[in-house]
């Protein structure tokens, strides 16, 4: 048997065919705007509503989105306010009234056609479609108190913290004696084609290891970074040595030898073949932040080779920071 459907996809109840459903707290409703606002899926947003008679605090039916999924358009009140209910009387005793319904701190005015009403007091109210009152029509001795602090969506929070593993894009060593990349042991030890070696040995003269992170770390549009750990995998070469490691401007290899400043940070002594881990100090967690550094170089005067680009978990950036929402 076939769907019932109108020329606009909608079933007899007016909801979409296959449409998927949640629901949703009322904070507030914007008649002439036909919208309400609802916390829904975490969050607080102002979404369009079909007319209904919606009570502040209450639930309503929010249709899902079938692409996203999020929230499209409140379907209406899952807690409806009754036609007619108790306002609480503002001000005035006849003919106009000032009522209130709600402790959202939203008054009405509205005709009293009948009857002589007493502030603080309440009567009764007919309600529109939206809920909103649009005739006194009998007044009433009860005392409602309804005016106090306004239903307020609760406090949504705008950061979040998030964890990021980022690896190195290019990885080499610069051997200063010769003036070239890459001219010491590249395949040795186990370490891959462009290992990073630091310190001077066995005839090797001064060596400086480089890995370049590119822009990933500033891509993380990060507003604070709380902590940056690095793991380094040594080579078996026979030596321990301690790996230490400043911030360079560059983001990818340079032309020439490659330059660091800053503050540094160090691995313990690290054995042969054997793995370390060491902290980014606060001054380092900044500038890699805002783009100051986008590379490391290996500024050690132990003399040892390390893992770099193609080496499992060698010079990876593990990045705990806090982004926006």
């Amino acid at each position: 048997m076939s769907d019932n459907l109108d020329v606009f996809g909608l079933s007899a109840d007016g909801t979409p065919k296959g449409a998927s459903f949640t629901t949703g707290t009322v904070y507030q409703v914007d008649v002439p705007g036909r919208r309400v606002q609802v916390g829904v899926q975490g969050g607080t947003v102002w979404l369009p509503a079909n007319a209904a008679r919606y009570k502040p605090g209450g639930a309503c039916r929010v249709l899902l989105d079938q692409v996203s999924p999020k929230p499209a358009l409140v379907l209406g009140a899952v807690d409806v306010l009754d036609s007619s209910m108790l306002g609480q009387v503002v001000s005035g005793t006849s003919g106009t009234l000032v009522v209130a319904i709600d402790a959202s701190g939203t008054t009405y005015t509205v005709p009293a056609p009948t009857g002589t009403y007493t502030p603080t007091q309440s009567a009764w109210l007919s309600l529109s479609d939206w809920g909103v009152p649009i005739v006194a029509f009998a007044p009433n001795s009860t005392v409602l108190n309804l005016i106090g602090t306004p239903t307020t969506p609760p406090t949504v929070p705008t950061t979040t913290t998030a964890t990021a593993t980022i690896g190195p894009q290019v990885t080499g060593t610069w051997r200063s004696s010769v003036s070239r990349w890459d001219q010491w042991n590249p395949n040795r030890y186990g370490l891959g084609a462009t290992p990073i070696y630091q310190g001077n040995a066995y005839g090797s003269g001064p060596l400086a290891g480089f890995a370049g992170y590119g822009n990933q770390v500033v891509n993380l549009a990060a507003i604070s970074i709380q902590s940056i750990t690095m793991t380094a995998r040594k080579g078996a070469d026979g030596n321990s040595a301690a790996l230490t490691v400043q911030g360079s401007a560059s983001g990818s290899r340079p032309g020439g030898a490659p330059s660091s400043t800053g503050d540094t940070a160090s691995t313990a002594s690290i054995g042969s073949g054997g793995a370390g881990s060491l902290a980014f100090t606060s001054n380092m967690r900044e500038a890699f932040r805002t783009g100051t550094a986008k590379g490391l170089v290996a500024v050690g005067g132990d003399y040892g080779g390390f893992g770099g680009f193609g080496t499992p978990g060698s010079f990876v950036l593990t990045v705990k920071y806090t982004r926006n929402i």
